[in-house]
């Protein structure tokens, strides 16, 4: 679906998971990711005028999933499609439910993927498709995110993540049925980008969820971690992925006091972190030892549980994690590990070491202008600096950048 004809309504009706699980569903039989957005945009429009009329039904994805359908079938038995799309007819039938349960177990293939979610997000890291333009797709067809939010996320303009969109919809369309049903190699083999995927769309959740982790898309991501390290059991950056996802959702609960009001990692009460989820993290983190390869996603849920475990007992091993950090900068640099390290390396040789850090930063990359962590530290350190007038200017900026208002609210109280 394009942005211009995303009903208003849509987020009232349908979860961002709900959205990706029946686009998975329908494109299954022909690939087709765009026809499948059209035809549940025309199921969320018509939902918006029976619903105000007739009430919501019992199951209200159903309803749109079925109408949706219908409305691919419509296309799919048309002269011209027929003429130009190979079709899976048994596809169809499954998805359609009708001779779904009647399969015999024979028939079963080992190698497909069990999931039609980590189905299509392996579908969309097709090598065909250009790097760029892979974690947009997914996050949008599949994910159920908004050009805006990607764009957000990325900090890209968003006709960037438009013509990304555009471009890859159209290399779909090309590949037609090739497209296909990756299988467990498939998986294997385009698991960095199904990584960014899950992740990012955790990551974009997360600064928007409530305190609840295991509703709507933030147990999406959680269920996905745990599917993929299930799937490659021998691969460490799955393990790592779940780890990092496992025990940054063990922290809602936490990140709101009684009230409502934002409260930073450092001052959460960790009684009320998720016991479950964080035990989790933690076998996860095992097993990324285990596979004896610790990657990005390992060595950022390691970071996590190191801060976790200065906040239970009182004091944090700064410079464990200014390793970490380095190691981090060394296989996967990024914009915001660098101004993680360079808030790390405020606390092992002070505020002045990280803000030159964060200085030299500012040389090299044009978006931390508009990066808003960035300008958080920047306040902090300045403020500890005793540079109050300085502090105020960034504190002022990173509240132009906060979208969040618990987290403005606690901004703005920071003297």
């Amino acid at each position: 679906m394009t942005e211009s004809a995303e009903p208003a309504e849509r987020a009232m009706i349908l979860s961002q998971d709900g959205w990706g699980t029946i686009i998975a569903l329908i494109a299954a039989a022909d690939g087709d990711i765009s026809g499948a957005e059209d035809a549940l945009s025309a199921a969320l429009e018509r939902a918006v005028t029976v619903w105000r009329e007739q009430g919501p039904p019992a199951n209200p994805e159903g309803w749109l999933y079925q109408v949706a359908l219908n409305a691919r079938r419509d296309v799919w038995k048309s002269a011209a499609a027929r003429t130009a799309t190979a079709l899976d007819e048994e596809m169809i039938d499954r998805i359609d439910g009708s001779s779904g349960s009647g399969a015999d177990p024979a028939d079963h293939d080992p190698d497909a993927l069990p999931d039609r979610r980590l189905e299509l997000l392996a579908a969309c890291a097709h090598p065909d498709i250009d790097p760029p333009a892979r974690p947009v797709l997914m996050l949008s067809a599949v994910m159920g995110m908004t050009a805006r939010q990607i764009a957000a996320a990325m900090a890209l303009p968003a006709a960037t993540v438009s013509a990304r969109l555009t471009r890859a919809k159209k290399r779909i369309a090309g590949l037609g049925v090739d497209f296909g049903s990756p299988d467990r190699l498939d998986l294997e083999s385009r698991l960095p980008d199904v990584h960014e995927t899950i992740y990012g769309a955790f990551a974009i959740e997360w600064a928007q969820a409530a305190a609840q982790p295991r509703e709507g898309m933030i147990g999406e991501a959680l269920y996905l971690s745990r599917l993929v390290a299930q799937l490659c059991p021998g691969d460490g950056e799955s393990h790592g992925l779940a780890a990092l996802i496992h025990l940054s959702a063990a922290r809602f609960p936490a990140r709101r006091s009684g009230d409502g009001r934002f409260v930073p990692l450092s001052d959460q009460d960790p009684n009320r972190w998720d016991g479950p989820l964080t035990e989790a993290g933690e076998r996860h983190l095992v097993e990324v030892h285990r596979c004896g390869h610790v990657g990005r996603f390992g060595l950022e849920a390691a970071i996590q549980l190191l801060h976790m475990a200065g906040i239970r007992t009182g004091s944090t091993d700064w410079p464990m994690l200014l390793r970490l950090h380095d190691d981090l900068a060394q296989i996967a640099p990024s914009l915001g590990g660098s101004v993680s390290r360079a808030a790390v390396l405020a606390e092992v040789n002070g505020p002045a070491a990280g803000l030159a850090t964060l200085d030299a930063l500012d040389d090299v990359s044009s978006r931390l202008e508009a990066f808003q962590p960035a300008w958080v530290l920047r306040a902090h350190l300045l403020t500890r600096l005793g540079r109050t007038d300085e502090a105020a200017t960034a504190r002022r900026r990173a509240l132009d950048l906060t979208t969040d208002p618990a987290e403005r609210a606690y901004l703005a109280g920071l003297t």
